[in-house]
């Protein structure tokens, strides 16, 4: 057991922004109280203790520094996910079995609300579990201190208490979270799903279409990157066949012959399939597509354009721009690529064609 009670009030103190002095005065208590706290020397009575997690909202266990060997809460954690993933019927008995033995750790309160969540909506909606999903969330929130897992933070566990909302009907609340809680946009599809359900067209188009400039940002960051580790790996049909993929999608969202800033991406993913054909010794057909790269790059440089209302299917009112480092004119971009994958031949190519 590892006792952290002074080093954590410390803490609770200087992320509330108090002096010694300041928290002193909040419990009726003199500075050197304070003080000997926070140097280990004494500590507060249950009582106290009991006030000073109240009044950092947080839990006892948390503010004392309780923790409970790993492995035990590890082998349980498992347990639990498990049976949530095959449905287990006794499920639900054993998670509340776990919640007794460790109330209070964010750990078995996640898995818990997790196992609920699913078991709420298994073949029709059970209130029960989702309720208890519901409190579990809330309080897994109130511990999110003792979290140490990158995939979880407050944003993601407000996302699930939006979606028990939502299981138990209540979309309004639902989407109330939701929006409270958009870091990053990352709920923004949701959102725009629930405006639908309200009949609220306007505002869903909008919010829909920043989720589409986002989801197309993903794509071609996902498509560049799965290229270059096919490429890295000498898997060169998946390569090409996923950088095609790209070229249609680009296509696909473009307005027209417009300008577009996802021309200037199109000229990496055929940057990348010029590499290819040198790889597999068509040099005829290096040539061709590099110098459709040019072509394209030149027409982009001629006409910039990065605002994302270029595309299609995105339908806002304000300017929405694209940038990248990967050169500043799209003929720099198709140079940089060249550089990044690191082939001679390729490079003499393009300086034979400029």
């Amino acid at each position: 057991m590892k006792n952290n009670l002074a080093e954590n009030i410390r803490k609770f103190r200087k992320e509330r922004g108090l002096t010694q002095e300041q928290l002193a005065e909040v419990f009726n208590m003199t500075v050197g109280a304070v003080h000997k706290w926070e140097a280990g020397l004494s500590t507060p009575d249950i009582v106290v203790l009991t006030e000073l997690a109240d009044f950092f909202d947080t839990s006892l266990d948390v503010l004392v520094g309780y923790s409970v060997r790993d492995n035990r809460v590890d082998v349980l954690c498992k347990r639990l996910r498990k049976m949530t993933d095959t449905m287990d019927p006794e499920g639900p008995e054993e998670a509340e079995k776990a919640l007794k033995k460790y109330p209070n750790s964010f750990r078995v309160v996640y898995e818990c609300a997790y196992l609920y969540t699913a078991f709420s909506s298994m073949f029709k909606i059970n209130m029960e579990y989702a309720l208890r999903a519901k409190d579990l969330y809330e309080q897994a929130i109130t511990l999110i201190s003792q979290n140490n897992d990158p995939d979880i933070d407050e944003t993601t566990l407000y996302g699930k208490l939006a979606q028990v909302y939502l299981i138990m009907g209540d979309y309004d609340k639902g989407l109330e979270i939701y929006k409270s809680h958009n870091a990053g946009y990352i709920y923004n599809s949701q959102i725009g799903q629930l405006l639908l359900f309200k009949e609220e067209y306007e505002e869903a188009e909008n919010i829909l279409s920043y989720a589409l400039v986002n989801q197309i940002g993903n794509w071609v960051n996902l498509i560049i990157n799965k290229a270059l580790c096919y490429i890295r790996t000498d898997n060169l049909e998946e390569a090409k066949a996923i950088l095609d993929m790209g070229l249609k999608l680009n296509q696909m969202f473009k307005k027209g012959d417009k300008a577009s800033y996802l021309d200037r991406v199109s000229c990496i993913y055929l940057t990348g399939l010029a590499f290819i054909e040198l790889e597999q010794k068509n040099k005829r057909g290096a040539t061709s597509i590099l110098k459709k790269a040019k072509a394209k790059a030149e027409a982009f440089d001629a006409s910039p354009e990065y605002d994302a209302r270029s595309e299609r299917f995105v339908e806002i009112k304000e300017a929405c721009m694209a940038y990248d480092n990967t050169g500043e004119t799209c003929i720099e971009v198709i140079g940089n690529s060249i550089e990044l994958l690191k082939s001679k031949e390729l490079s003499k190519l393009w300086k034979s064609l400029n």
